[in-house]
């Protein structure tokens, strides 16, 4: 990745003609388990380098120098010249004056090698003169609720376990069992013709035709017809025209002699619905008579209900 980047970073001209590879130290002299951090530059001048691999830093530099800590590689443009850089954060825990290799960086197949870097270790120093010190007194630490909770967390957590399951099988025990619910029994259905007829005694006694709603009227009964019509003989009354009604009641059980009463008052009530005629009162009266008389004549019988049940 890193080599891909510093490519791509890179390709900006075909070669190169002044590359560097320096290394720095912060500080060269530490204690025993101090820090310090070396940091590795490659510097390239155009015409820039096609390629360059960077050295790979391990855990380790040498036997005695370990890394902590390595840094992502910055790239510096600075006009013609471009900088790769790495901090690498080292210590060591062994005392003596050791040496870091060079670190080697290749471009082009060139291969450039940093200086070599030494870096003294050295003990803490004990004045001897001052001797040991006194050791520090016992300290008890106080009692802490959470503390004691995480150190027993194994049993508490079954205990919990174990009381929820017990509460849970009491609740199921002592739960009163469902009172058996007895459905009321459903009220029956009235025969089709004396809920159609109440239908329309009911429209007879509102009395529209008299107060000169004729067109209101003739809606309302040739409806309940169609809709009696629709349920009693299964054919799609309702959304039919008269036309398309009276052909699919060719094939229905409908007498011919109550089809044909029935056509006279469908067209009657068209002309009054449809055309704004207007029918005398006994044409308004002969029409909720017809669809009484009609009701009657075409109502199932006993057979008829037996079928359908």
């Amino acid at each position: 990745m890193r080599n891909a980047l510093c490519i791509a970073l890179l390709l900006v001209a075909p070669c190169v003609t002044a590359q560097t590879v320096t290394v720095e130290l912060d500080t060269a002299v530490l204690r025993i388990g101090e820090q310090t951090t070396v940091t590795l530059t490659f510097s390239a001048t155009a015409p820039l380098p096609t390629s360059v691999a960077w050295p790979v830093v391990g855990d380790t530099l040498t036997r005695h120098v370990e890394v902590v800590q390595r840094s992502d590689m910055d790239t510096l443009i600075d006009g013609s010249e471009v900088l790769l850089r790495q901090h690498i954060i080292i210590t060591s825990f062994d005392s003596g004056l050791w040496a870091i290799p060079p670190f080697a960086v290749t471009a082009d197949g060139k291969v450039f090698e940093s200086k070599v870097l030494l870096v003294d270790i050295r003990n803490v120093e004990i004045d001897p003169a001052q001797g040991p010190h006194p050791l520090k007194p016992y300290y008890v630490l106080p009692f802490s609720l959470w503390s004691w909770i995480q150190a027993h967390r194994t049993p508490i957590g079954l205990g919990l376990l174990a009381l929820a399951i017990l509460a849970g099988l009491l609740v199921y025990l002592s739960r009163k069992r469902p009172t058996p619910v007895t459905e009321p029994l459903a009220a029956p259905v009235e025969p089709i013709e004396v809920r159609f007829t109440r239908a329309l005694k009911d429209v007879e006694a509102q009395r529209l035709w008299q107060q000169g709603e004729h067109k209101a009227y003739h809606s309302r009964v040739t409806d309940l017809v169609r809709g009696y019509i629709e349920e009693r003989f299964h054919v799609p009354a309702l959304e039919s025209t008269t036309d398309e009604l009276l052909h699919e009641l060719r094939l229905s059980a409908l007498p011919a002699d109550e089809r044909v009463q029935l056509e006279n008052m469908l067209r009657a009530s068209d002309l009054v619905k449809f055309a704004k005629a207007t029918p005398t009162p006994v044409e308004n009266e002969q029409l909720m008579l017809g669809s009484l008389r009609f009701i009657a004549a075409t109502a199932p019988t006993t057979t008829d209900r037996s079928h359908e049940a």
